[in-house]
């Protein structure tokens, strides 16, 4: 009888037990289910912002101070690099003209306005040919023979780098020609000039812009 009376209060204790158990489940489940919430959201916004840091994670190399110019076709941009032949079969490399201010003109033959301008960059180059400023007439999207005795026949004294498949322009984004880009001597584009020059004034107009 003993054993009767006693089994109520077992059955209890034991839903008590049962109670208390599955409480402590729910309540670690909902833990789990928060970590894992805030891990998930963590991991969407470092791919929807793969480049942000921590302030304090930010180095002096990373800060905006010292990060290196971005490279592109704008004022302001860092002149893109490009290698291409010239017409006295030497290689050109823009960059190796870095400490230099450059005037660097896209141009071709079949182009009417590009031969207006003409007299005007002969006349520059030999007004400034001891200072420290060169131009650099990229002929563009033409065959490299048109190009060399174009510039023989016009006294063009000055490098002739050759870009027949249009790379360098592209590179550049040229929409028209003649096009004219001020480089200065860090190598940053500091004005840019869209059609010809008419004379050599209009060239120096944007001398001050290298400073």
């Amino acid at each position: 009888m003993k054993s009767t009376k006693s089994c109520p209060k077992k059955v209890r204790d034991h839903k008590k037990s049962v109670k208390k158990t599955g409480s402590s489940k729910l309540l670690w489940l909902l833990c789990g289910l928060a970590i894992i919430s805030l891990a998930t959201i963590a991991i969407i916004d470092q791919v929807s912002h793969p480049g942000t840091q921590p302030a304090s994670a930010l180095s002096q190399e990373d800060s905006p101070d010292s990060s290196p110019v971005k490279a592109g076709a704008k004022i302001g941009y860092a002149a893109p690099d490009f290698t291409l032949p010239t017409t006295d079969d030497k290689e050109f490399k823009l960059s190796d003209y870095r400490g230099k201010n450059i005037i660097l003109n896209f141009w071709a033959t079949w182009c009417g306005p590009c031969r207006y301008e003409v007299p005007a960059f002969n006349a520059f180059s030999e007004k400034y040919r001891n200072e420290n400023v060169v131009i650099i007439a990229v002929n563009t999207q033409d065959l490299p023979v048109s190009a060399a005795s174009y510039a023989a026949a016009n006294d063009m004294h000055f490098i002739i780098p050759l870009d027949p498949r249009g790379d360098a322009s592209a590179l550049y984004n040229i929409r028209g020609l003649p096009t004219s880009f001020f480089i200065n001597d860090k190598g940053i584009i500091t004005s840019i000039k869209i059609g010809p020059f008419i004379n050599i004034e209009e060239i120096e107009d944007r001398l001050g812009s290298f400073n």
